[in-house]
Formats: structure tokens, C-alpha cells, sequence
């Protein structure tokens, strides 16, 4: 069998499997935290979070959101209607985007055996795989920052033509404007171009970017404005993190838990030390066009400046120009062409059966996160049966706190649906919801029913109350068991 073959049908198989996947994939938590914010948009024309009702008065307005992610959310709303699928068809329809130029940018630039190895190495990620059916912003983001890379490459490559440079600013700032993190893409344009010896570019570069960044503070009032943004932005507990140095001196200790991303679990592992072995192994290949790896130095140290958190997903936002040169490594190393230059082979150096070795586990290992992605389905239907069973039919009038799923598709089903995992936050800002308390706070709160969940049973203390002690504070227990427990306000 050709190797080309052997790739296709890997990534055909991939393809199946994921289509599958497709088909009542599990929410995500972020499905209904960030997917609120959509709603609300759709619905009302701001954003808002019921969810988090009660923290820096997102119940109110909510300015700290994901800005153009939100209103392609909102778009999506509003034509299919407001369901699991329609907010995770939005990160579906950037990959899809996003597939077509990474394949017309690989079909320009390399040969076919190159071009399906950088879409094999891509299609079989498990991040990839995974986010691009949930409704977060990184696959988007991901896309227009190639784009934008894409531009830029080619104002550089075509002795600095100011058109694609200022696309390239363009796409930048758009991609900032869909998650901050997508700041990374105009520092790095810029420092990219201030290397070349261009400061003038680059600054130009820096103000195309302002169109588009511009979409970020669409929903900014006089009355919800800088501060309130600043306020959301400091006082979310969401937005807290253990820093072993003080606020104004964690910069210097960023870039030294970058690595935690990389090499988080093996996933992340496989990925980087694929990645490591084929920069190192394929270097003379790379120098011949050094700008993608230049590119990704600066992206790696912008995240590691501006990202609040280690976390590995934001892998995404710089997958792509890793898998650029991930293929054009793997095919100096591990490929040859026969003499007629139709058909390619892989080497038999031990060089490139270490290539071959690392890829096999990589594909292998991301496999096996996707088999359990897909695996693992969701009945949409459970949350109005569990509805009707416990709270009956006319629930228009009640406020619930509930598990963050429970708004598909209860959300219009409810006057308010809060979520567990708000009080959560609530308790880390110093407020003990527990026990007692925690239930004369949720009476304070005008909340109707508690949805208690077994993971957060110990947490909210609930364990440790009689039922005469939640009588005292007006509660009755309607339904335990090993999964969940009900409870009533009846005052």
C-alpha cells in the first residue's frame, strides 16, 4: 500500500468517527457557561448571566465575554434556535472554514505527501477533535489567526507588500476580538515585523489591527464602561489563580509554568515531544524557511505573557503553524521520493523510524481520547422529563439552582436557572455556602428548588444537615438519592 493511502484512510476513519462523535455529543460546561451569554444576546440584545447570578452583577450586564464568539452564538441562535447543537455548530463551522484554508495553504506550499501528513497530524488531535464541537472560542480563534499568519507570510515573502500586512493586521485584531488571548497574533505580527528590520510595517500592521479589535468593545456604555469591565475582570472568581509571586511581579512568573501546557498529560505529551524530535531531527529543512518557527516563538511567549491560565487548549490557537512544520520536518526526515518522483517511501534511517515511531504513538494516543469522546452520549430529553417529574409542567415562574447543563433546554422553561457551580465561585470569594448558611442564602435568593448533585453534596455541606435542620431554614427534602438530592423552599 502507497503511504499516501495509508494516510487517507487513516484520516477517513477519523472523519467517520468523528461524524459519529457528532451525534448527542456530551455538553460541555463551557456549552451552557458561554453559551448563556449568546442567549441573552439573542434574546435581549446584551449579555447577562443568569447563571452567575449574584457575581459582579452578571445578572445585570456582563461585558467580559467572548465579543465576536458571542454574536456568531447569537447569529446562530437566532436563525436554527437556541439547543446544544445549534452553539456547538459554531465551532463546527470554523473547523470546516478553517480545514479548507489549511489545505489550499499546504496545497501551495508542499507536495501531496507533505500536504496529507499536515492533515493527517491535524485531524486526528484530540483538541482538535474535541473543541471543535463545543462552544468555545479557540477553533475560531485558531482560524483567523492563520488567516492572519497567512497574510502576513505573504506580505513578507512578496518583499513586504502593504496589502497582505494589513490584512494580516486585520484578521489579528478580529482574532483578539473573538478571546483575548488572540492578542498573541498582533504582538506577534508585530515583533515578526519589527525582527525583518520593518518598524514602520509594524506599526501599520498594529493599527489595521484596530478594526477589527475594535468589535471587542461593541457593548461598552457609558454606564458599563471601562471600570465595569475592570471590575468584572478583578473581582471573577472564574478569572482567579494562585500566583506563588505577588500580582504586580507574576509576569516574571509566567514563563516558567509554560511548559505545563505542552506537557499536561499524554495527549499534550505526545504532541510536543513529536513536535521536539522533528524540529530538532528536520532542522535543515526549517532554516530554509525559518519565518513559521520565528512566528511561533513570538506566539508562545505572547501566550505565556497574556493567558491567564496554563491550561492546554490554548494549544489550539498555535496548532496550525505547528503542524506546518511538523510536515515539512517529517517529510525531509522520514520521506523519499523514487526516481520517477510519483512515488514517495519512507526512509529506512533510524532517524526516520523514530519519526514514523513518535507519529504512530501520537496518532494512537489521540485516538484513544477521541474513541471516548465519541462514545460517551447525552439524552437532550432528560432535563424536561426530570422537569416534569419533579417540578410539573407550569415552572415559568421559578428560580432553580441546578447543575450549568440543565439551561438545554430548560432555559426557557424557568424564570431563573443559577448554577451549582456559581455558588461554587460565590464560596471563593470568602462567602461560607455552606451548610445553614448556605441555605439561608439560597432563601435570600428568591431561589424556589436546589438541584444538589453528588459532586457538590460535601461541598454545600449538605451532608452534614438533618432534615429538621433544613426544616429550620425552610426546606424540605422532595427527593435523595445516590445521584442527586432535591430540595423545596416552603416558606
Amino acid at each position: 500500500m502507497k503511504l499516501i493511502h495509508f494516510i487517507k484512510i487513516i484520516i477517513l476513519l477519523t472523519s467517520i468517527l468523528f461524524i459519529f462523535s457528532l451525534w448527542q455529543r456530551q455538553p460541555d460546561i463551557d456549552d451552557a457557561w458561554i453559551g448563556e451569554h449568546a442567549y441573552w444576546m439573542a434574546d435581549k440584545g446584551y449579555v447577562k448571566s443568569e447563571l452567575m447570578h449574584g457575581i459582579t452583577n452578571q445578572h445585570i450586564r456582563h461585558i467580559v465575554h467572548h465579543k465576536l464568539f458571542t454574536l456568531a452564538g447569537a447569529l446562530f441562535i437566532s436563525i436554527f434556535g437556541f439547543s446544544l447543537f445549534t452553539l456547538k455548530s459554531v465551532s463546527l463551522f470554523s473547523l470546516i472554514v478553517f480545514l479548507i484554508i489549511f489545505y489550499r495553504y499546504l496545497k501551495k506550499r508542499v507536495n501531496d505527501q507533505t500536504l496529507w501528513i499536515g492533515m493527517l497530524l491535524i485531524s486526528v488531535n484530540a483538541f482538535i477533535f474535541q473543541y471543535s464541537f463545543v462552544f468555545r472560542p479557540e477553533i475560531m480563534v485558531m482560524t483567523l489567526g492563520f488567516v492572519s499568519f497567512i497574510f502576513l507570510e505573504r506580505g513578507v515573502n512578496e518583499t513586504f507588500k502593504l496589502k497582505w500586512v494589513l490584512l494580516g493586521g486585520l484578521f489579528a485584531g478580529l482574532a483578539a476580538a473573538t478571546h483575548l488571548n488572540g492578542l498573541i497574533f498582533i504582538a506577534s505580527g508585530g515583533l515578526l515585523l519589527f525582527f525583518k528590520r520593518k518598524p514602520k510595517l509594524a506599526v501599520l500592521f498594529g493599527l489595521a489591527a484596530i478594526p477589527g479589535f475594535a468589535v471587542y468593545f461593541y457593548d461598552f456604555s457609558r454606564e458599563f464602561g471601562f471600570d465595569y469591565w475592570l471590575y468584572q475582570i478583578k473581582d471573577a472568581p472564574a478569572l482567579h489563580t494562585i500566583r506563588d509571586l505577588p500580582e504586580s511581579l507574576s509576569l516574571l512568573e509566567r514563563p516558567f509554568r509554560e511548559q505545563r501546557r505542552f506537557f499536561h498529560s499524554p495527549k499534550e505529551i505526545s504532541f510536543s515531544v513529536l513536535f521536539i524530535f522533528l524540529m530538532i531531527a528536520g532542522r535543515k529543512e526549517i532554516r530554509k524557511n525559518s519565518l513559521p518557527l520565528m512566528y511561533l516563538l513570538f506566539l508562545v511567549i505572547s501566550l505565556a505573557a497574556v493567558s491567564v491560565h496554563s491550561t492546554s487548549k490554548y494549544l489550539m490557537l498555535y496548532m496550525p503553524v505547528m503542524v506546518v512544520l511538523m510536515s515539512r520536518a517529517f517529510s525531509f526526515v522520514a520521506i523519499e521520493s523514487t526516481s520517477d518522483n510519483n512515488f514517495f517511501r519512507l526512509k529506512t534511517s533510524s532517524l526516520a523510524k523514530w519519526a514514523v515511531g513518535l507519529t504512530m504513538l501520537y496518532i494512537g494516543i489521540q485516538m484513544y481520547w477521541n474513541v471516548n469522546t465519541s462514545i460517551n452520549k447525552y439524552d437532550t430529553n432528560a432535563n424536561r422529563r426530570f422537569s416534569e417529574t419533579y417540578f410539573g409542567k407550569d415552572t415559568e415562574e421559578l428560580n432553580i439552582l441546578a447543575p450549568m447543563n440543565f439551561i438545554f433546554n430548560e432555559i426557557d422553561h424557568f424564570n431563573r436557572i443559577q448554577s451549582d457551580l456559581g455558588y461554587i465561585d460565590i464560596q471563593k470569594t470568602g462567602l461560607p455556602l455552606h451548610g445553614s448558611f448556605m441555605l439561608r442564602y439560597a432563601d435570600s435568593s428568591a431561589l424556589d428548588y436546589l438541584i444538589i448533585t453528588k459532586e457538590y453534596r460535601s461541598r454545600f455541606g449538605m451532608d452534614t444537615l438533618t432534615e429538621s435542620q433544613r426544616n429550620l431554614e425552610g426546606f424540605i427534602t422532595i427527593e435523595k438519592n445516590n445521584e442527586f438530592e432535591i430540595l423545596k423552599n416552603d416558606r
